[in-house]
Formats: C-alpha cells, sequence, structure tokens
C-alpha cells in the first residue's frame, strides 16, 4: 500500500482532510472515522490517522472527489464543537498508530521524554552554564558520548574514513566534551584570518545586499512533495532525556539553526552547492560534536566560526543570521521543522555528509514534532535579549579595525583633497585571495594587531578553556 500525499486544515466544527490519489478507483475509497482513529483506503493508497482530537461520523460528514486535481475531500465533524486541534502539521507524528514505540538500533526501548515537575521546561535558564556528566567523570568504557542526545559512541572506530571528512575533531571517541571544546577555540583562533575580515569589513558592496534582505515566512505554506516524502519516512520515536540532556538538546537545536539561517541570509533562499558545508562547518554541533552549555556559548562559538570559515564574513551580517533564527524560533516548531527537513535534504546531496543525519538531523527532525513551542519561544527571545559586541567573539576584532584605520588615516594627511571614505572605496579586496589582494597598510595593520593582542588571545582562550573545565 501507498500512503498518499496529504493535508489537513480545520474550522470551529469541522476537520478537513486532503488525499492526493491519482490512481485510485473512486467508487472503491473507504473512510472511516471515529474518535481520534481516522482511515482511508482506495487501492492502492492506505492512510492512518491517529488525531490530536475526536471525530464522529454523522450527518455532517461527506467526502467529495475533484477530478481535475485528483484530491479528495473529506470533512469530519468534530465531537466537540468550538475545539482547536493541535499539532495537524506534525504530519509523523499523526501516521503513528497509537501506543507505538520504536527501537534503536541496539534493540532498547526508546521510551517517552518525561521531566519531573521540578525538572520541567519552564525552569530552563538558558544563560546558566550547565555541567555536563562527562565533564565531572572518567570517560565510559566504550568511548566519549555524541550525536543527538549523546546515544552515539564508537562511531569513529568504524567510520573514521568517511567521518574524518565531514567533523573536524580528530579523535573524538577518546576526548571528553571540554576537550574537544579547547581544541575548537585553537582552531578557530589559528583559522581565522585578518586580512579577509578586513575585506569584508571595508569593502561591502556584495554584503549589503545581504544585511538587508528580508527572508520570507513560510507559515501557513503547503509542504511540498519532497518534504512529504521525508515526512513519510520518519519513525515515532520518543526520547529519554533528563532535564540537562533536554537543555543541551534544545541549545545544539539553536546551534543548528544559526548556521542554517547563515546559509540562507548568504543565499538569499536559495541554497548551492556549498549550502552544506557551510551548515556543517559553521555549527559547532555538527563540525566539533559540541555540547553547549547555555545559550551564550552557542552564540559565541556562532559568531567565531562565521567570522573564520565562509565566504563572507561581516560581524552585521552574522548579527542578521541570529535576528533570522530568533524569528524562526518564536513562529513555532513547525518553522523550525521545516528547516531541518531542508537541512536533511541538502545533507543527502552531499557526501558523506548524510552521516551528519544519522548522527543528528533526522533525530532532530522527529524529536522536534513534540518539542514545547513555549520553551522555543524563550530561545528565541533569548537570543533577542542578548547584546552582542565585537569584543565577544575574543578575536580583536576592534583592534583590528582601530589599527587599520589609523593607518588609512595617516596616509590620508599627506592628501587632503582626499577622505577616509574615498580611500575605503577605492580599495580593491578580493575575497578568495584576500592576503594578496590586501592594500600593504592594511597587511602591516592586521599584522601589527595580530601581535600586539597575541597575549590578549591567549588569556582569553585560557579563561574560555577554565571555564569550560
Amino acid at each position: 500500500m501507498i500512503t498518499p500525499r496529504f493535508k489537513l486544515s480545520q474550522d470551529e466544527n469541522c476537520l478537513f482532510v486532503t488525499i492526493h490519489a491519482p490512481f485510485s478507483k473512486v467508487s472503491d475509497a473507504e473512510i472511516y472515522m471515529d474518535g481520534t482513529d481516522f482511515r482511508f483506503h482506495s487501492n492502492p493508497y492506505y492512510i492512518r490517522l491517529n488525531l490530536p482530537g475526536e471525530i464522529i461520523e454523522n450527518d455532517e460528514a461527506k467526502a467529495n472527489f475533484d477530478a481535475e486535481t485528483n484530491e479528495f475531500k473529506i470533512t469530519c465533524p468534530k465531537v466537540t464543537k468550538g475545539t482547536h486541534f493541535q499539532g495537524l502539521d506534525m504530519l509523523t507524528s499523526l501516521l503513528a498508530p497509537k501506543g507505538k514505540r520504536s527501537v534503536d538500533s541496539k534493540g532498547i526501548e526508546v521510551l517517552e521524554e518525561t521531566c519531573s515537575e521540578e525538572d520541567s521546561e519552564s525552569d530552563f535558564d538558558w544563560f546558566l552554564e550547565q555541567k555536563i556528566e562527562e565533564e565531572s567523570s572518567d570517560l565510559p568504557a566504550n568511548g566519549s558520548k555524541y550525536g543527538f542526545g549523546l546515544k552515539h559512541s564508537g562511531l569513529f572506530a568504524t567510520l573514521a574514513e568517511e567521518l574524518h571528512q565531514v567533523v573536524d575533531v580528530k579523535n573524538p571517541d577518546n576526548q571528553s566534551a571540554s576537550e574537544r571544546r579547547i581544541e575548537r577555540l585553537e582552531q578557530e583562533k589559528r583559522e581565522f584570518n585578518a586580512e579577509h575580515y578586513l575585506a569584508d569589513f571595508f569593502q561591502t558592496d556584495m554584503i549589503d545586499p545581504l544585511i538587508e534582505y528580508l527572508p520570507s515566512s513560510r507559515i501557513g505554506e503547503e509542504w511540498t512533495e519532497a518534504e512529504t516524502i521525508l515526512l513519510k519516512t520518519l519513525t515515532n520515536k520518543e526520547y529519554l532525556l533528563d532535564h540537562d540532556q533536554l537543555q543541551s538538546t534544545y541549545l545544539g537545536l539553536v546551534d543548528i539553526l544559526l548556521a542554517y539561517c547563515y546559509d540562507m541570509r548568504t543565499t538569499m533562499s536559495d541554497p548551492n552547492v556549498e549550502s552544506a558545508w557551510t551548515i556543517a562547518k559553521i555549527s559547532g554541533t555538527l563540525s566539533w560534536l559540541e555540547i553547549f552549555t547555555s545559550i551564550r556559548q552557542v552564540v559565541d562559538c556562532f559568531l567565531r566560526r562565521s567570522l573564520c570559515f565562509p565566504l563572507f564574513r561581516n560581524f552585521k551580517l552574522s548579527i542578521k543570521a541570529i535576528e533570522d533564527a530568533s524569528n524562526i524560533l518564536k513562529e513555532g516548531r513547525t518553522s523550525v521543522w521545516r528547516c531541518f527537513l531542508q537541512i536533511h535534504q541538502l545533507f543527502n546531496k552531499s557526501d558523506p555528509r548524510y552521516l551528519l543525519n544519522q548522527l543528528y538531523i533526522r533525530d532532530y527532525c522527529i524529536w522536534i514534532q513534540k518539542s514545547n513551542d513555549e520553551t522555543l519561544a524563550s530561545l528565541s527571545q533569548s537570543l533577542k535579549s542578548m547584546e552582542l559586541t565585537k569584543e565577544d567573539v575574543t578575536l580583536n576584532l576592534v583592534d583590528l579595525e582601530r589599527a587599520a584605520v589609523n593607518l588609512m588615516c595617516y596616509s590620508d594627511d599627506s592628501s587632503e583633497e582626499s577622505d577616509l571614505e574615498e580611500q575605503m572605496a577605492h580599495l580593491s579586496l578580493k575575497k578568495k585571495s584576500a592576503s594578496s589582494a590586501m592594500p600593504i597598510d592594511l597587511q602591516v595593520a592586521a599584522e601589527a594587531a595580530r601581535m600586539s593582542s597575541e597575549s590578549d588571545l591567549d588569556s582569553d582562550d585560557d579563561s574560555s578553556s577554565e571555564e569550560s573545565d
């Protein structure tokens, strides 16, 4: 049997089910509705929905077939008039039989995600760092844990070659989360290119349109065919997560969403062949198997990586991506879910990044359907309330810019006919070869600022390491 494409809508009195069934025989169609159970069968299509509210088959129930669209349009009266059915866009949950549970690859039943009253999601303080269990004890016998819900370990022993093409961490099975974080910070310090940053700071012809771009909301849009096909492959798995694991899972969601929003803004919502690489590289979760313990840690990681690795490296642009992520979180789980479904599709087309789907994204696509909209809204507000400055990035951006501007002003003293803005306008800076295209005075400025603040950077990283420990 084939599960057809379908969509649900409602008013105060009825639930409306639209089913696309182009090869069915209308006269053979069978429809059943009782309580939370809805079934449709018309060979070769079959669908059974476990609804979030009760319906009843009475005189108001009706079904029509539209020959132009090849769609059955079914009206299901609600048992209680005026009731609003929640989660009608969570298609995977609706397709799962009531009471069904999934079994993971190790044969362990995954039970319902629960928290006691004192550990409810409303108690989350996103700015208060939580202690990760692994950081306070020796590594488990089977190695460090990572992936969604920390359910994976030892994968690099069997998939080392493929995984090392995807992630930056070298030895995750034998490193704690705090050790991985120290190496990540060292990599970002080492990979930060002052010349490239200054190029994007002074010449913004290509960056300004990206900053001004207004992403459109997809609230109310119908599911695409590709999304629907993916949704039907997702299982109705539920997860056993304690309070701290649940918090780190939400923080990992924000980290991945920030990387996605950066790519969507820089491609103006038209992903390209580099999009999968960009998302995987900017996200600390995906590139370093990072386990975040506070929202500040997430944002600091995003800002640093967005200024170290992608084509465009501009602080204002990164701030705009944070605003985009805040807006998506505010819209709720459906909008967040759509983002992760698109990430899943991008990774599936980017070998071997499909492994990141198995490590993180597929589980997120399942789990988000039952995430808490209020919790997502609180994350949105946390991002919105943060006052972010260039000093927070700890890459010496302010001194770097000041040194460059001072040198340009110094050279400007010998020519009263041109001002600083005119000098900036005549800079010829190329992103791919920033060093070679950089005017010699800016190269000197970058090197001078880097040398003068090297000790400051070292002390910042040392303090970060101590906090991680």
